[in-house]
């Protein structure tokens, strides 16, 4: 007789009767029916048919989770650029469930529950289901209205009642661990004494002792682990369950599938040790679901599990909606069997075979798509916690106000764009990024990260103390452990980052406006305002876990301040085409700017047009790097090129006098500065000036040791020239910027809209 146990999921597939005593009889041990799928009426019938047959019975909880809610049983396919609205289920209520409205559409969909987009902000991105559409918020204005604007940036098909994991807000804290539906079974199992509760989406040890008390205390309380807030309090998980069960199909949403394995194991590991035992869900016979054969890595899988030491082996999909559930079972019985009797013969081969030594490096639980595409600089992705802002008395705190790009400062350290920078750099820091571009910890880093003060300022503040830092209205964005506390040599700086001290130069003349004083410590909690944020502000962790879900491996990060120009397209299309890398992140810069430079707005309609309209589907994604232009030419091609490396592109994009001011620097020299620093770890693709052959129809790099530059039908492709034609109120030839373009960008200075920084 098998020790290993075997749970088994209820569902369409297997609702009679017969299939109720045909599993009694392959000697099933647990049967459970989702509530995610299942009414009451649904869970009280599979009770009553496991209870006649003596079957032990498993409550499986809804838990804090979101899902569709479309109410048809086809789906919906989702196409690339489609624009949605994000319905609340709520509101659908007093809709007629047969309508097409509440059915979903290309259109729209609907959430639930309902709640959840009051937590929605934009820049968050919507996974529905592993496989289903990808969909980026774009807008959140219409909340009260009961529905908000989304975007899909990968297609998919949409299915009703699918998981949906929103990657950019904190894992629904304000959910209950029990949802109405769920309370309801309870006082069902209570009356009927079901012995078994699996709690889906638990977070915390927290999540359990709620539970414990809901029930009583008289339910085996069998955690499930399938988040990334459960892996980061795995500890107290274990100590507080009784059983684990991991489910591998939700717990793949939220972190790589090839970390699974390892998790699984680690996690297998530890519940030994605290001596609770563990269930194995998801995928071990998933082709059987319309296969009447399993496949012989889903054979490995099960035959792995088991010699890992897992007290049971869940079948979810193939026996609640497959083809095949009695012999799925069937299956699962003979590899067991056969498992465990060659276990028992070869006891001492198992144990030197299978290693339990399953310790793992210290973040893996915690940051899972940080190492997805590139390490980040250092090492490590900062992230600094967010901040209790119902709990914390900014009021007992001395503040300090910052402006718009200090704030932008602030949010780029606490992602993890900085990194590895924690905070605000000390007196020892700043000199050794000036004089040699190396952090003291010997990383690379060119460009100061400062906050000056006032001496009014500096009175209300001591180093060792904490300090609040407050937008200009008084909001709080961060909290700051003050290290310590120094003159700001602005000049100095200004000398070393651009070569002068000359206040025409507007990377200088930012500088010289600073107060006198600069403070250094490290954040110590953030609090993100939507203020400065934009629909496309992604932070790292995002899109490494994008790029991750495209499948892409070989990612060029692409620096741009300006509208796009057919330049501009050469370079994309080019390292695309030519660099053959998988995708590119197109990542203009939106803080503040130079007057006559382009408005930020304008900048991602026009790029938003070119990637849903012109480019190849699938290869490209814009995010805003929202941060400010600092016009120090090289240097900063050294600070953009780390901050895409920690964005998690492993290849960036260099052209000619990359992030420069005027002919300040010399054309190559930010490409000659990239090549010769050794901790880079991002790979430079560098292009020349491309110019436009009018005889030949075609763009092209120009050559400086050859003159074909100099003919008279190849013409430069100016951003200045474009300006000058847009403010003569004419349109640019198209072998300079696309038609298409030009007519957004002089359209909006027809209806006098703000196109440049004034």
């Amino acid at each position: 007789m098998r020790k290993t146990k075997i749970i088994v999921t209820i569902g369409p597939a297997t609702k009679s009767t017969s299939h109720f005593r045909i599993m009694k009889d392959k000697g099933v041990d647990f049967l459970r029916i989702n509530m995610s799928h299942s009414s009451i009426e649904d869970f009280s019938r599979a009770y009553i048919h496991a209870r006649e047959v003596g079957i032990d019975y498993i409550i499986d909880t809804e838990g804090p989770q979101i899902r569709t809610a479309c109410a048809r049983s086809d789906y919906i396919d989702l196409e690339y650029g489609d624009a949605i609205k994000i319905c609340s289920y709520s509101n659908s209520e007093s809709i007629d469930a047969s309508s097409e409205s509440y059915k979903g559409s290309k259109s729209s969909i609907y959430l639930n529950p309902g709640p959840v987009l009051n937590h929605l902000v934009p820049s968050n991105i919507i996974y529905i289901n592993s496989e289903g559409p990808v969909i980026q918020v774009s807008d959140t204005s219409t909340v009260s209205s009961g529905y908000v604007h989304g975007k899909v940036i990968i297609p998919g098909r949409l299915h009703d009642k699918k998981a949906v994991y929103i990657d950019g807000i904190p894992k629904l804290k304000y959910m209950p661990i029990l949802s109405n539906k769920d309370l309801e079974a309870v006082k069902y199992g209570l009356k009927e004494k079901i012995a078994y509760i699996a709690l889906s989406y638990v977070r915390s040890g927290a999540d359990i002792d709620t539970a414990r008390e809901i029930t009583k205390n008289s339910m085996h309380i069998i955690s499930k682990i399938e988040s990334r807030s459960a892996l980061q309090n795995i500890h107290e998980i274990t100590e507080k369950s009784d059983f684990l069960l991991i489910d591998r199909g939700d717990m793949s949403k939220e972190i790589p599938a090839e970390k699974i394995p390892f998790v699984q194991r680690y996690i297998l590991n530890l519940a030994r040790q605290k001596k609770t035992d563990v269930f194995i869900a998801t995928n071990l016979l998933e082709s059987m679901i319309h296969s009447k054969k399993p496949t012989k890595a889903e054979i490995q899988d099960i035959t792995t599990t088991v010699l890992d030491g897992a007290y049971g082996l869940t079948l979810s999909a193939e026996t609640a909606v497959g083809e095949n559930p009695i012999r799925c079972i069937n299956t699962m019985n003979r590899v067991i069997t056969h498992v465990e009797s060659i276990k028992k013969e070869s006891e001492n081969f198992i144990a030197e075979s299978i290693p339990y030594n399953s310790d793992l490096p210290s973040d893996y639980l915690i940051d899972h798509f940080v190492r997805s595409t590139i390490e980040p600089h250092g090492g490590q992705l900062v992230s600094i916690r967010d901040m209790d802002t119902d709990n914390v008395d900014f009021k007992s705190m001395p503040s300090i106000v910052v402006d718009d790009d200090l704030a932008r400062d602030i949010f780029q350290i606490s992602m993890g764009t900085f990194s590895p920078i924690t905070g605000f750099m000390n007196e020892d820091e700043l000199h050794s990024v000036l004089s040699s571009m190396k952090l003291s910890s010997g990383s690379t880093w060119p460009l100061p990260i400062t906050l000056d003060v006032d001496q009014t300022e500096v009175d209300s503040i001591e180093a060792g103390g904490e300090c609040c830092l407050v937008n200009k209205d008084k909001e709080p964005l961060a909290t700051l452990k003050v290290s310590q506390i120094y003159k700001n040599q602005t000049r100095i700086i200004c000398e070393a980052i651009y070569g002068t001290d000359d206040p025409n130069h507007p990377g200088v003349k930012s500088i010289l406006k600073q107060a006198q004083f600069l403070i250094a410590g490290n954040l110590t909690s953030v609090h993100r305002t939507p203020s400065i944020m934009t629909a496309y502000d992604y932070s790292p962790r995002q899109l490494r876990k994008f790029f991750y879900e495209q499948g892409w491996g070989k990612i060029a990060g692409f620096h741009t301040r300006n509208v796009p120009h057919k330049g501009h397209e050469y370079l994309l299309t080019h390292t695309i085409e030519e660099e053959l890398c998988d995708g590119i992140l197109v990542h203009p810069v939106v803080g503040s700017k130079k007057k006559g430079d382009f408005n930020s707005e304008y900048i991602l309609k026009s790029y938003d047009y070119l990637i849903y309209h012109c480019f190849p589907k699938d290869r490209f994604i814009l995010s805003t790097f929202n941060t400010y232009s600092r016009y120090a030419g090289p240097r900063e091609a050294l600070f953009t090129a780390l901050c895409r490396k920690n964005y998690g592109c492993t290849h960036f994009i260099v052209g000619r006098d990359h992030t420069g001011f005027s002919n300040h620097n010399n054309s190559k020299a930010s490409q000659q500065l990239l090549c010769d620093i050794e901790d880079l770890g991002i790979e430079i693709i560098t292009f020349n000036e491309v110019l436009y052959s009018q005889q030949q129809k075609r763009y092209f790099q120009s050559n400086n040791s050859n003159k074909n530059h100099d003919s008279k039908s190849d013409k430069r492709i100016s951003g200045t020239d474009f300006r000058k034609h847009l403010s003569d109120g004419d349109l640019p030839p198209d072998w300079m910027v696309r038609n298409e373009i030009s007519v957004l960008i002089r359209d909006a200075i027809s209806k006098g809209k703000p196109v440049f920084v004034e």
